[in-house]
């Protein structure tokens, strides 16, 4: 049960491949960046912060590459990073799946979604106006808050927006969450600012097209003839 918030990103690309939805890659698109910037947040954290460069991610690879890297002490909690040239060969492999599987299919997703974008709309359009509307903005963020609230079910018999623990991921620290979760929601907040300043520029636009309608129609009404009664008794009397 316990399972990344990776593997939902991986799992649900999946659904995507079987469905092509348009509407879950935008999900994809979205949750694919929250996930790259929180992840590799708290990558810096552990190297900048705690001289670990990249344990986490070594640590939380498949046991069959982790292996051949990390050499773990159970009984007293700690881990040695192993530096023979296997490791050596299998942290090369552990960066590379983990460009391919994180930034790489988002921005495989991006791109398909671009294309796709361009051939149905003109340039002047927005890629990034179509892909962060409400609905993927709200869908995006409630995956991730129900992600959190199974896990801290499932291990802590309590629903919580927010998971902290050691259940899922190997960490040295639950900075690590603190971390993905500050960067994730700021993430959030950026595509919110920048939906309701599109929102705000369509309010505008909408506005002046009916000022301008209200013109337009104004002038082109043609003036009423005025008929005067002094012309019209000079008329009779002639």
């Amino acid at each position: 049960m316990n399972r990344g918030y990776t593997v939902w990103f991986h799992l649900l690309s999946i659904i995507y491949l079987l469905t092509q939805s348009t509407f879950i890659r935008k999900i994809l698109i979205l949750q694919g960046i929250g996930i790259c910037l929180g992840w590799y947040a708290a990558i810096a954290t552990d190297w900048f912060v705690d001289n670990t460069f990249c344990h986490t991610l070594y640590r939380n690879m498949p046991e069959s590459i982790m292996f051949y890297m990390i050499k773990e002490d159970e009984s007293e909690s700690s881990y040695i990073i192993l530096t023979t040239y296997t490791a050596m060969a299998m942290k090369i492999l552990s960066h590379v799946l983990d460009t391919v599987g994180h930034p790489g299919l988002a921005y495989l997703f991006y791109r398909i979604h671009s294309n796709e974008f361009r051939r149905t709309n003109d340039n002047s359009r927005s890629v990034w106006r179509d892909i962060l509307s409400w609905e993927v903005i709200v869908s995006a963020w409630h995956l991730s808050r129900i992600w959190s609230m199974v896990h801290s079910y499932y291990n802590f018999g309590e629903v919580k927006l927010w998971y902290y623990g050691h259940d899922i991921y190997k960490l040295n620290n639950l900075n690590a969450y603190f971390i993905a979760y500050v960067v994730e929601g700021l993430c959030f907040v950026v595509a919110i600012l920048y939906r309701l300043h599109w929102d705000r520029n369509d309010a505008d636009t909408e506005k002046n097209i009916c000022v301008e309608n209200i013109i337009i129609s104004v002038e082109d009404k043609p003036p009423k003839l005025v008929h005067s009664e002094s012309a019209v008794s000079t008329t009779s009397l002639m």
